[in-house]
């Protein structure tokens, strides 16, 4: 009877974390993403990728120690799994950040980012959950 709200309790505090850590690295995403392009003067869409490797770290180190912390996989495993996953998210966020400039204009950057991240975030919830940490399971409670 308690595993049900167990399984919800874990789930709600998943959610806080991967919010709270994805908000970190997407913050050292939009960071570095403006500051190449104002300083560095480089075009958007090839800031976007030296910008998501930098978020890639503070993402991965985040969400192995503390929103996906019962992980069955070695923190090699994770980080190679983490990083497909990061990269199918980024992928799509590099497609639609693209488009975007391309019907919009390289001064739409900024706010094209920030809609485009929070699209990618549900995917990248979804694949962190049920592969790249997958959790382990407590069999042993579902048998009593």
């Amino acid at each position: 009877m308690g595993q049900p709200r167990t399984k919800v309790k874990t789930v709600s505090r998943q959610g806080v974390w991967f919010g709270l850590v994805g908000a970190a690295a997407a913050a050292m995403h939009f960071f570095c993403l403006v500051l190449l392009v104002q300083y560095a003067q480089l075009v958007p869409t090839l800031a976007n990728p030296v910008a998501f490797l930098c978020a890639f770290i503070i993402s991965f180190i985040g969400h192995y120690h503390l929103t996906f912390r019962k992980t069955e996989h070695s923190w090699l495993q994770a980080l190679w799994r983490w990083l497909c996953s990061a990269l199918v998210g980024f992928g799509l966020n590099q497609m639609l950040f693209m488009a975007g400039i391309k019907w919009f204009g390289n001064q739409a950057y900024w706010w094209l980012w920030f809609i485009i991240t929070i699209i990618v975030t549900v995917l990248s919830f979804i694949l962190a959950k049920f592969w790249a940490f997958n959790e382990k399971l407590n069999h042993e409670t579902s048998n009593n």
